[in-house]
C-alpha cells in the first residue's frame, strides 16, 4: 500500500520521530541529538518499504548542517537517507560540498558522495571522484583535486595556476588535518614535484602544530644550507617555532622563536645556537620584545638584543638584524597622560663595529624622564617643562651622572599690522657628577668633579605673513622671521662630557629655537639674531614653498665644532625648497651654503614621480665630514629607485646607490613580486660593492613560493 502526502502551497515538514539512527561510541553533541527535519513540495510515503521520498526543492537540516537536493529518500528502517540531483551539503563551519548524488545517514554524519566539489574556507576547492563519510568528521576521497585558486571565466575548464592532485585524501574535521597519498604538485597543469605523502592543516585553520616547508640556498658563509622550521601551538595564545638548519661548510644551527599573547599585552623572543667548528666556539644570538599595559596611563615592557660577536649577524644574514651597528637592550616603563609624559628605562649597548671597545660603550642606568605641558594660563601663555636623570657607567672610561631640568612659558600674540609677535623663556639647571677617567672616553670632553650649570634664555620671535590672493595666478605668502635670542655665554665647557650632544647638524629645521644641540650636554649661549625668509606660491594643483635664512653671533667661542656651519659669529646660509608641480611630482631641496663664497656645503635633493600605482625616486647627498660627529669623511652619493606595480599582479622595484667621491657602486637592489588569490611568488636581489665589518661583499638572491593555505617553500643565495 503506497500513500502519497502532498504539499500545495508551502513547504511541507516532517519529523522523523523515532528512526533508528545508528550510534557512535563518541559521545554526541546537543546539536547531532536533534531530530531531522526537512521541507519538500511533495512528500511520498511507500508504507511496504518503510520509505519516505521527498522531491521538489528538499531542503533536510539538523541543528546547523544543512542537506538540500532536488530529490531525497529516507529509509527509516536504517535511517539511511539518499540525496539525488544538485546536491548541496552545508556545514556549521561554512564548508559547502556539491554531489551528483550522496547517501548519509538520517543525522548526515555518515555516507558517501559520488562526484564531489567542495568550497572550503580561505577559498579552498577541492573535487574527487568519490568520498566516504565516517564517524561525522573523516572525510575519505578518491582521485582529488585541491587549490585555491578560481577558475579562469574565459575557460573554466583550462588548470588552475597550481593544484594538488592525489589518488587519496583523508581530511580529519576534528583534528582539522588534510592528507594526501600520492600527490603531485601541477603549476599551469605541469607536474613539478611528486610526493608519495604528505599534509597540511585544514583552510579554516589559522593554527596548527607541524613541519612547515622548508627552507634551502647556498651561501659563501655556509655553502649549501638547508632549514627546516617545526611549528608548535603551544596553547589558543601561545606558539613557538624550531627551525635546525644544516650546512655543507658551518655544520648545523638551530633557530627558535617563541610568542605568547596575553591579557594586558605580548611577549616574544628569538634566537640561534651554533657551534663553529672553524673558530672552535660556540656563537649565536638572541632577541626579545614585550609590551603589557598595566593600566590606562602606564604601560611597561623591554627590547632586547645580544650577539656573541660583532660578525654573526651578518654573515648569517639574520634579517634587519644583519645591518645593525649597535645592539641596544631596553628595559621601560613610561605613562601617558592628558598633560604629562613620564619614562624610566635603562640602555645596555653592543657595538657591532671593528672599532668598538666594549670596555668603553656605557651602561645607561637609570634614566628617567618626565614632561608636563600646562594649560594656558590667564594672560594667554602656556608653561611646560622636563625633569631628567641618567648615569651613565663604562669599565673604561668616564662615568657620569646627570640631573637636567627645563622649564619655559611662551606666550603668543597678534602686532597691529597682522605680525604674530612670540615672547618665550627658557631656564636650564644641569648637575654633574664626573668620574672614571675622563681621558679614556671616545665622547670628546670631560673633567673629574661635580659641577652645575643654569642657564636661562629668553627670545623675542616676530613674524609677519604677507598673503596676496589672486584668481588666475593663485596665492602668495610672503614671511620674514626675526627672532632674537638672549642668554649668557656658555662656551664648550670641556669639563662637562658630551653624552647626547654629539651628532651636531645645522639644516633649516635648526634655524629657529633655543638649542641646535640635540641634547643637554652642550647648549646655545649669548646674544643672537636668527632671521628667515618664508616664501610660497599656491596655484591650482601646483606648490611651491621655502626658506632660506641664517644666524649671527654677538661673540664668537669655540662652542660649536668646526665644519658644523655654526662656528664664527655669523652663520652659513641655510634653505629649503619645495616643489609640487602636480599631484605626481614632488622635488624637494634642502641645502647648507658656505657664508663667505655661497658654495655648496651640504645639499640634499630628491625627486618623486608618482602615477598610476607607480613611483619613481632620485637623490642626491654632498655632505662634509664631521669627525666630532663620528663622520669622518664627506660624502656625496646619488641614489634611484623605480616600484609600483607592473602588470596586472605583478609589482617589483629596483633601485641602486653610487659613491661620486669614490666612483664606485656602493649597492644595487631589485625585487619582483606577483600575488593573485592563490599564489604569491617573490623574488629578491641585493648587491654589496663594499665590505661591512667583516662581512664580505657580495650578492644576495632569496626566491620564495607562497601556495595559500599549503605553505611556503623558499631559495636563497647568499
Amino acid at each position: 500500500m503506497r500513500t502519497r502526502l502532498l504539499a500545495a502551497a508551502s513547504a511541507f515538514a516532517v519529523l522523523l520521530a523515532g528512526a533508528a539512527a545508528p550510534q557512535t561510541r563518541r559521545a554526541l553533541t546537543e546539536a547531532e541529538r536533534q531530530p531531522v527535519t526537512f521541507t519538500a513540495g511533495e512528500v511520498e510515503y511507500d508504507e511496504t518499504r518503510d520509505l519516505v521520498i521527498a522531491r521538489g526543492g528538499v531542503e533536510a537540516w539538523q541543528g546547523e548542517r544543512i542537506l538540500r537536493a532536488r530529490e531525497i529518500t529516507f529509509h527509516r528502517p536504517t535511517g539511511r537517507a539518499t540525496a539525488r540531483g544538485d546536491v548541496v551539503l552545508m556545514e556549521p563551519d561554512g564548508r559547502v560540498f556539491f554531489a551528483e548524488e550522496a547517501e548519509l545517514t538520517d543525522d548526515m554524519r555518515e555516507g558517501v558522495i559520488r562526484e564531489l566539489r567542495a568550497l572550503l574556507a580561505e577559498g579552498g576547492r577541492l573535487a574527487a571522484a568519490g568520498a566516504v563519510r565516517s564517524g561525522g568528521r573523516v572525510t575519505e576521497m578518491a582521485r582529488a583535486v585541491y587549490s585555491t585558486c578560481e577558475p579562469c571565466r574565459d575557460d573554466p575548464q583550462r588548470a588552475p595556476l597550481w593544484q594538488i592532485r592525489a589518488d587519496r585524501v583523508i581530511h580529519d574535521e576534528q583534528e582539522k588535518v588534510v592528507e594526501y597519498f600520492d600527490a603531485t604538485m601541477q603549476i599551469a597543469g605541469i607536474p613539478v614535484l611528486y610526493v608519495p605523502y604528505f599534509w597540511h592543516a585544514d583552510p579554516s585553520v589559522k593554527r596548527k602544530s607541524g613541519f612547515l616547508f622548508p627552507e634551502f640556498g647556498t651561501s659563501s658563509f655556509l655553502g649549501a644550507f638547508w632549514r627546516q622550521p617545526y611549528y608548535w601551538v603551544i596553547s589558543p595564545s601561545e606558539d613557538a617555532t624550531i627551525a635546525p638548519m644544516l650546512s655543507a661548510r658551518k655544520g648545523g644551527v638551530l633557530f627558535g622563536e617563541w610568542r605568547r599573547r596575553f591579557n594586558a599585552g605580548f611577549a616574544t623572543a628569538s634566537g640561534s645556537v651554533t657551534y663553529d667548528p672553524d673558530e672552535t666556539r660556540w656563537r649565536g644570538h638572541v632577541t626579545s620584545r614585550g609590551r603589557f599595559s598595566i593600566d590606562e596611563t602606564w604601560r611597561a615592557g623591554w627590547d632586547a638584543a645580544r650577539a656573541s660577536d660583532r660578525t654573526y649577524l651578518r654573515r648569517y644574514r639574520l634579517g634587519a638584524l644583519d645591518a645593525s651597528s649597535v645592539l641596544v637592550t631596553t628595559p621601560f616603563l613610561e605613562g601617558f597622560g592628558r598633560n604629562f609624559y613620564a619614562r624610566a628605562d635603562a640602555n645596555l649597548y653592543q657595538g657591532l663595529g671593528s672599532l668598538d671597545s666594549a670596555r668603553r660603550i656605557p651602561v645607561v642606568l637609570p634614566r628617567l624622564y618626565g614632561a608636563f605641558f600646562g594649560v594656558e594660563d590667564r594672560f594667554g601663555g602656556q608653561w611646560e617643562g622636563d625633569l631628567g636623570v641618567f648615569a651613565t657607567t663604562r669599565a673604561a672610561g668616564t662615568d657620569t651622572r646627570r640631573i637636567a631640568s627645563r622649564l619655559g612659558w611662551t606666550l603668543p600674540f597678534r602686532g597691529p599690522i597682522g605680525d604674530l609677535w612670540t615672547v618665550a623663556a627658557n631656564v636650564d639647571l644641569l648637575g654633574y657628577q664626573v668620574g672614571g677617567d675622563p681621558a679614556a672616553t671616545p665622547v670628546p670632553g670631560g673633567e673629574s668633579g661635580a659641577y652645575g650649570r643654569a642657564h636661562p634664555q629668553v627670545a623675542l620671535t616676530w613674524r609677519w605673513p604677507l598673503l596676496r590672493a589672486g584668481a588666475t595666478w593663485g596665492s602668495q605668502l610672503i614671511e620674514p622671521i626675526v627672532q632674537v635670542v638672549a642668554g649668557p655665554n656658555t662656551g664648550a665647557d670641556r669639563r662637562i662630557p658630551n653624552e647626547d650632544s654629539v651628532d651636531l647638524e645645522f639644516t633649516d629645521a635648526y634655524l629657529f629655537g633655543f638649542n641646535r644641540f640635540p641634547g643637554r650636554d652642550r647648549l646655545d649661549g649669548g646674544y643672537r639674531l636668527n632671521a628667515g625668509l618664508r616664501g610660497a606660491w599656491f596655484l591650482d594643483g601646483v606648490t611651491v614653498e621655502g626658506l632660506f635664512g641664517q644666524t649671527f653671533r654677538a661673540a664668537a667661542d669655540d662652542l660649536y665644532p668646526a665644519g658644523s656651519g655654526l662656528e664664527g659669529r655669523r652663520s652659513d646660509y641655510v634653505g629649503r625648497l619645495t616643489v609640487i608641480p602636480s599631484e605626481h611630482l614632488t622635488l624637494s631641496y634642502r641645502t647648507r651654503l658656505d657664508r663667505e663664497d655661497l658654495s655648496t656645503r651640504l645639499a640634499d635633493i630628491s625627486a618623486t614621480f608618482s602615477a598610476a600605482g607607480r613611483s619613481l625616486t632620485l637623490s642626491y647627498l654632498a655632505a662634509p665630514a664631521a669627525p666630532a660627529a663620528l663622520q669622518p669623511q664627506a660624502r656625496r652619493e646619488i641614489g634611484a629607485t623605480l616600484s609600483g606595480r607592473l602588470w596586472g599582479n605583478w609589482s617589483g622595484f629596483v633601485g641602486a646607490r653610487r659613491d661620486l667621491k669614490e666612483e664606485a657602486m656602493v649597492s644595487s637592489y631589485a625585487g619582483l613580486r606577483y600575488e593573485d588569490e592563490c599564489f604569491a611568488f617573490l623574488a629578491t636581489y641585493l648587491r654589496r660593492f663594499t665590505s661591512v665589518e667583516g662581512a664580505s661583499a657580495g650578492t644576495d638572491l632569496i626566491f620564495t613560493l607562497v601556495f595559500k593555505t599549503v605553505g611556503e617553500v623558499g631559495f636563497s643565495a647568499l
